[in-house]
């Protein structure tokens, strides 16, 4: 399918050469009109990973992509099982060798796997902010520690609200789970947004 989608992606591109070759356009205008269609469609692309408010746009990218490592997990959160869940996050462990992203996987993972130790273990190896002082505060959340939940360091909009609905979750406050993950949701953006969505929405299925 991706083939296809390139191959009439050039298709398309050669014949508008074409006809502004036969146009008589200039060679430098041509290119430049090619430039901007390409920083275009890649623009639109960063825009749906990172700032869209639009899910019915992820969705489709993300189903579109869901074979990827990147893409598996918020697929698997969206669609999959728990099992889904587990095997998404061990392809992304295998394949992503930069410390900061493998053991943020490995820390959701540990948290699926209700194994605080590992979870710790990983947080402590992330070595990146603000990624770093979110599974920390995840963590102090899950043991009620709410002093520690809170940090300077959590400079993502949407990260200390979502904090402050796991820890709504584990005392069982619905009200205030409700709260925050409204917050949370509204303050992320793209994919980001997806996967709290429909986190949060697995959450209030088990409260």
């Amino acid at each position: 399918m991706k083939i296809t989608k390139l191959v009439i992606f050039y298709l398309i591109i050669f014949m508008l050469a074409l006809v502004l070759s036969l146009a008589g356009v200039n060679v430098k205008i041509s290119l430049g009109i090619f430039i901007l269609i390409a920083i275009a469609m890649i623009y639109r692309h960063i825009h749906i990973l990172f700032w869209t408010n639009n899910m019915k746009w992820v969705d489709k990218l993300v189903k579109g992509r869901k074979k990827h490592p990147f893409f598996a997990y918020p697929y698997a959160v969206a669609y999959g099982t728990r099992v889904d869940l587990i095997h998404s996050l061990d392809i992304a462990i295998e394949k992503y060798k930069q410390p900061a992203i493998k053991y943020n996987y490995k820390f959701i993972k540990a948290i699926l796997e209700e194994n605080l130790e590992e979870a710790k273990d990983a947080a402590n190896k992330i070595n990146k902010e603000p990624l770093t002082s979110y599974a920390k505060c995840y963590i102090a959340a899950l043991e009620g520690r709410t002093t520690d939940m809170r940090s300077d360091q959590l400079t993502q909009p949407w990260m200390q609200p979502a904090i402050e609905a796991v820890y709504a979750y584990e005392v069982k406050n619905e009200a205030d789970l409700h709260l925050y993950m409204q917050e949370s949701i509204e303050l992320a953006r793209g994919v980001q947004k997806y996967v709290l969505i429909h986190t949060f929405e697995k959450m209030k299925t088990d409260l």
